[in-house]
């Protein structure tokens, strides 16, 4: 039987939609305090995807200022980060629908106060253009995870997980209203659909009409260990909603494979009539899973008048379906700015930001890793694989005699990352590591003079990231120096964002030189 490999989309891409446009699917992600935001990628067979662009693609269209991150409890490795959650992707009468949430929270607020939602819609025509995107048009809901459905009789309705409050019982519940979708005004009250199979944090829901029935399909038991999708359907659109019989439909609690935490799924229909779906899920190596969650692909079999049939998630998947994934080897990148898969952290300083071929100069800013809100001078790819290394060489005589720190990271968010630094103002190489609940330490440190240059390094295994550095005193490079080593675990934890390959640049304003930026992944 012919088979593919999940993840479909690797690396820190989660809360997957999906739909088919001809013989096109598009996928819409989760982005988080990442811009730019909301990833789009197509593909012809569900397994090959291409990243075309990014539904938020301008500062001006929103702030990520106030995507913040917090600590819901550090011995559990439990970190909550605001931004931009869980997309749906629609397409009725000609355009493309892109429906989400901002949640946004202040730098510190407790664990036990929930972040503020905001839902938007943005329209596109065109998505690999990225002016076709529009601003934002919001509308009044309190809640994440909402979805579109368009109806027969030319009606729009927004479903959500409303949010009654996440230290109270229920935390949420799918709530449902009719909208107006050029305007955003809801057309009607918003109504509770469904609590769920099993009434634990109901969310991510999507609503299909299939043989007279309104499947509905949601996400249950949180984005962890007790992640599952169920599902429920009525003769109306307004419910009621009965239980599929055989809830949870999609799920790996219990399991001890690699693919753990699974769930958040839409379902979408092939151009031969095979159904299938995607959702998130990790990959989880001896307790580890620093990439985050990622977006999966399994088979469905519905039948008539049925509730649908999903086949277990693995990573090698048999389908039986006659397309496999390009054979690739190691992939080897530089990182271009005008990429739609760089990222930068929250709402950028675009000007700090020039690259000439090989050469990138930032203009560092004052802010830092540490920084809870804003940004800053920072850009990066997303960690695709574990067999990957990121390299860079930085040019020391480029920032002068300013106090600036930069070099290459690692970077999850404000409480977990380690970075290769280089300072100035006292001519030294750091490995600086902070991790979750710990205070931030070096990890080792050089003094360097009379050094021209520095090849960065960060080699990933399964098992952890190495530092390297190589020195060049005039046109003769040393050997690699072994700076340190963080264990995978370090950057793992009950989260919602994945590793990130980045440069940075932070001190007095001056600007810093960086050369032949890659990325190489197996």
């Amino acid at each position: 039987m012919p088979s593919f490999t999940n993840p479909i989309i690797p690396g820190f891409y989660p809360d997957p939609s999906c739909i088919r446009v001809g013989d096109v699917f598009y996928m819409a992600n989760s982005s988080f305090q990442f811009f730019p935001s909301i990833p789009i990628h197509k593909s012809k067979d569900l397994i090959n995807w291409e990243l075309i662009g990014n539904a938020i693609n301008r500062p001006s269209q929103i702030s990520l200022d106030q995507a913040t991150t917090k600590i819901n409890n550090a011995s559990r490795r439990e970190i909550f980060t605001g931004g931009i959650y869980a997309p749906t992707i629609r397409y009725h009468d000609g355009i493309f629908y892109v429906i989400c949430t901002n949640l946004t929270g202040a730098p510190d607020m407790p664990s036990s106060t929930d972040f503020h939602p905001s839902n938007f819609i943005i329209t596109a025509t065109d998505l690999s253009n990225p002016d076709s995107y529009s601003e934002l048009i919001y509308f009044d809901f309190h809640g994440i995870d909402p979805s579109l459905f368009f109806d027969k009789d030319g009606k729009a309705y927004v479903q959500g997980s409303w949010i009654h409050g996440y230290n109270q019982n229920p935390a949420t519940v799918i709530r449902q209203a009719e909208i107006d979708v050029v305007t955003g005004q809801l057309l009607s009250e918003a109504r509770d659909i469904w609590s769920g199979a099993t009434g634990k944090v109901p969310e991510g829901p999507h609503i299909y009409h299939k043989d007279g029935w309104y499947y509905l399909l949601i996400a249950e038991g949180g984005t962890h260990a007790r992640h599952k999708i169920t599902m429920a359907r009525s003769r109306s659109i307004w419910g009621p909603f009965e239980s599929d019989p055989a809830n949870p439909v999609l799920t790996a609690e219990g399991s001890s494979g690699v693919v753990q935490c699974v769930g958040h799924g839409d379902l979408v229909q092939d151009q031969d009539g095979q159904w299938c779906c995607v959702m998130l899920a990790r990959r989880e190596y001896g307790g580890s899973y620093p990439l985050g969650r990622e977006t999966f692909l399994t088979s469905v079999e519905w039948i008539n008048g049925e509730f649908p049939v999903f086949k277990e998630v693995e990573i090698e998947q048999g389908t039986g379906w006659q397309v496999v994934r390009k054979a690739e080897g190691k992939r080897s990148a530089g990182v271009d700015l005008k990429s739609p898969a760089s990222l930068y952290l929250r709402t950028p300083h675009l000007e700090n930001y020039h690259q000439d071929g090989n050469e990138i100069v930032l203009t560092a800013t004052d802010a830092d890793f540490g920084t809870p809100d804003g940004t800053m001078t920072f850009v990066g790819r997303r960690q695709t694989s574990l067999d990957s290394t990121a390299s860079v060489i930085i040019m020391l005589s480029s920032a002068g005699n300013k106090d600036v720190s930069y070099g290459l990271t690692l970077y999850k968010d404000v409480f977990r990352y380690a970075a290769i630094q280089y300072r100035t103002h006292d001519s030294t190489l750091a490995l600086v590591v902070q991790e979750a609940g710990k205070p931030r330490t070096t990890m080792s440190s050089y003094p360097l003079q009379d050094a021209v240059s520095i090849r960065l390094s960060i080699i990933s295994t399964v098992e952890a990231y190495n530092f390297v550095a190589q020195i060049c005193f005039g046109s003769v490079a040393t050997t690699n120096i072994a700076l340190g080593e963080v264990p995978c675990s370090a950057m793992s934890g009950d989260d919602f964002t994945g590793t990130v390959y980045g440069i940075f640049a932070s001190g007095d304003g001056s600007t810093v030189t960086f050369r032949d930026l890659e990325i190489e992944s197996g």
